[in-house]
């Protein structure tokens, strides 16, 4: 397993309960996530129920979208959503969600500071070249490393991914004097922008702001804060008060990529899971989810299948088109997010407020739905 980040520690974890030795190999020299937040969906939970994997979570009681001005356009049923696909909607902390999978697959067979620079392959099994200038060898290798994955490039040979015109900025503050209720969480749309904010576990906020940026581009002389208080200043009380509230050294700020998506994330012994595979933008909260349910499909392809061909064929016909789509409906959303005409966007807002239930459901079905 090259990577031991979200979709690696997962897909490790189901491995071994397919009866795989499992190796991870992590580049970092100690396992951790940047500090950020997730939105754990229904398939999500699913998931990481079916690999043992508890985590600290906090229920969604609401999730309202809004103009920049501050005029609601529509509310999640979260009530039909819980009752729909059989479980609760759940903020998370990323580092939560990677300290739960770490510990559930401990410290056997977890290499740090270990990092995949190469591999070849035959019809017997994958020999795998650290940076070290070690070789391992196994009967597959599967490339869990992110939106830059080394083991996809040298797979798939489809060079870089694409620069969507969009940056995100992240950061996490204590929830103390910031009007936004535990379990609730806010999408802001603007004119080439969107701020969103909800609340996580322990009293805290995650909050994250998207504008149209050339790539690249270096914070301004009074830094991240300051470039965002420009960009926000004039959106709704909580979106100044999160940014204010944030300390300037905390701000993450990463440009926005994803890829067209791929017939085939396999060949010969070695495949794709998570961002390696798929990477989409975070417009559909699906990031983590996605490679949640790639590697409890293909823990379940080694369980049923006969040899290393079928489980990927098998691993393939059940992940592909369902990612790829997801893909496409968050690459869709962040162009929507991305619409300056100021009549164009008085359309968006105006769509998606008259969006009847019973679509939006149905849209929801594709992603989340068993």
């Amino acid at each position: 397993m090259a990577g031991g980040g979200i979709g690696g520690l997962a897909t490790a974890i189901a491995l071994r309960h397919a009866g795989l030795d499992v190796e991870v190999f992590e580049r970092s020299s100690e396992l951790s996530e940047v500090g950020a937040g997730l939105m754990i969906w229904p398939n999500g939970t699913r998931s990481l129920h079916s690999l043992g994997v508890e985590i600290h979570a906090l229920k969604v009681s609401r999730i309202l979208l809004s103009t920049w001005h501050g005029r609601s356009i529509l509310e999640y049923p979260m009530h039909t959503i819980s009752e729909r696909y059989g479980s609760d909607v759940a903020f998370v902390h990323r580092r939560a969600l990677h300290a739960g999978l770490a510990a559930n697959f401990g410290k056997e067979g977890l290499h740090l500071a270990a990092e995949v620079s190469d591999f070849e392959q035959d019809e017997t099994d994958v020999r795998v070249r650290l940076t070290d200038g070690s070789v391992v060898s196994g009967d597959v290798l599967v490339g869990a490393e992110g939106l830059r994955s080394g083991v996809r490039r040298r797979l798939l040979g489809d060079g870089d991914p694409v620069y969507l015109g969009s940056t995100v900025w992240r950061g996490i503050v204590k929830s103390d004097g910031l009007a936004l209720p535990a379990g609730h969480g806010i999408n802001w749309f603007g004119r080439g922008a969107e701020f969103l904010a909800f609340h996580i576990p322990d009293d805290q906020i995650y909050w994250g702001g998207v504008t149209k940026e050339p790539r690249g581009e270096k914070p301004g002389p009074g830094g991240h804060k300051d470039d965002l208080l420009r960009r926000f200043g004039a959106w709704p009380q909580l979106v100044r008060g999160v940014i204010e509230a944030t300390d300037p050294g905390a701000i993450l700020r990463n440009d926005m990529y994803d890829r067209p998506p791929v017939k085939h994330w396999s060949a010969g012994r070695v495949t794709l899971v998570g961002d390696a595979a798929h990477p989409m933008t975070p417009n559909q909260g699906q990031g983590a989810c996605q490679a949640l349910e790639d590697a409890v499909a293909l823990g379940e392809s080694f369980k049923g299948a006969a040899g290393v061909a079928e489980a990927f064929a098998l691993y393939e016909r059940r992940r592909v088109r369902r990612a790829n789509r997801v893909v496409t409906m968050s690459h869709q959303a962040t162009r929507g997010v991305q619409i300056e005409n100021q009549v164009l966007c008085a359309l968006r807002d105006g769509f998606i407020g008259l969006l009847p239930q019973g679509i939006l459901l149905r849209t929801l079905d594709s992603t989340v739905a068993a």
